[in-house]
């Protein structure tokens, strides 16, 4: 029987660890560094650099958005009049009745300046400006 008590005294050599050292030592441990993947790379660098050329884009536009005259009747060399479109008119038509001593090529091509038209088509009601005959 004393070795049995001799065997159990040198079990209880080592100490089982507290839950407490447990994790001081867990905390005295650095945290890896932050690794971003490919995808997370891609992600930190094209979105925000998407966005900032967006904002540019918007800002360019709004610089370069062209001013619309507010006055019925400019005074000047550079003259205009507003004109509104009845049904049947085109711009073809206007131009030779408003310029008659002009090619309406060129008055067409005044009257889409003046008023920002990409195209030739205006619909009856529209406003539009006219440049008058010199």
């Amino acid at each position: 029987m004393a070795q049995a008590s001799v065997v159990g005294q040198h079990s209880r050599r080592h100490p089982a660890p507290h839950r407490s050292d447990a994790a001081t030592a867990a905390s005295s441990r650095k945290a890896p560094p932050l690794r971003l993947t490919r995808r997370g790379r891609v992600v930190l660098i094209v979105i925000p650099a998407f966005l900032a050329a967006l904002a540019l884009l918007v800002a360019w536009a709004a610089l370069m958005a062209p001013a619309h005259a507010s006055a019925e009747h400019l005074e000047g060399p550079g003259g205009a009049v507003a004109v509104t479109v009845q049904p049947g008119e085109s711009l073809w038509t206007i131009a030779q009745e408003r310029v008659p001593d002009q090619d309406p090529r060129v008055t067409i091509s005044q009257i889409r300046e003046l008023n920002d038209l990409t195209g030739s088509r205006v619909l009856p009601g529209d406003q539009i400006f006219v440049p008058t005959a010199s």
